[in-house]
């Protein structure tokens, strides 16, 4: 049976458009995004990294961009930025194996060792402060999760299409406050960006969900 990519299409569409808008206005990092490419391209991930039908459509329509790790050593990876607070990094496909290290491959970076402990199926897609965001590519839609703090991954959404639905929902709350969602003098969220997000949010992800996602990004406690 063939897999629907149209609930997928559809909030990749909406994220783009989020996010190339809330760039324009008040972007920081001009040289790394996510963008669609014009025709499906063939994606380079290693082979030991087990990639369900949704990610292979991300990377396969979509360039994690990162100008400034071309001729580097760098980890190649896009820039979302969710107003003045959030920033998470996206690997490429192609440097997709250098981002389970620590995860599913530990141990001296010359020589990892395959963990027993991380299921070989979850897949470590972003990070946000360096805790990782991962896609169970063994469950249909390929759902997402997010460990912080050194915890058990906790799930934040039920499929990759609702993990950048709601990335597009916070990315046009920080649009509409002009990009400013922490209080300088409290060094909180301030609580008209969460009252403007989490109906939205609870809607689409359900109040378990969206309370780790929340936490997970810090706009929670």
């Amino acid at each position: 049976m063939m897999t629907d990519f149209t609930a997928l299409h559809t909030a990749l569409t909406s994220f783009i458009e989020q996010q190339d808008r809330y760039n324009e206005a008040y972007g920081l990092f001009p040289d790394t995004y996510i963008r669609s490419y014009p025709q499906r391209t063939d994606c380079e991930v290693d082979e030991r990294i087990l990639l369900s039908p949704e990610l292979e459509y991300l990377y396969s329509h979509y360039e994690m961009l990162d100008e400034k790790a071309a001729g580097t050593l760098k980890l190649k990876n896009a820039s979302v930025l969710i107003g003045d607070g959030i920033l998470l990094s996206f690997a490429a496909p192609e440097h997709l194996y250098r981002q389970q290290l620590g995860y599913r491959w530990i141990g001296d970076p010359a020589s990892p060792q395959e963990s027993a402990d991380w299921p070989p199926h979850h897949v470590v897609i972003a990070v946000y402060n360096d805790d990782p965001i991962i896609v169970d590519t063994s469950q249909p839609g390929s759902a997402v999760y997010a460990a912080f703090e050194g915890g058990d991954p906790e799930p934040i959404a039920a499929s990759l299409a609702d993990f950048f639905k709601a990335l597009a929902i916070m990315i046009e709350g920080a649009f509409h406050w002009q990009g400013e969602i922490m209080d300088e003098k409290t060094e909180e969220v301030k609580a008209g960006y969460m009252e403007s997000i989490q109906p939205r949010l609870q809607e689409l992800l359900g109040e378990t969900f969206m309370h780790h996602l929340l936490v997970y990004l810090s706009l929670r406690w």
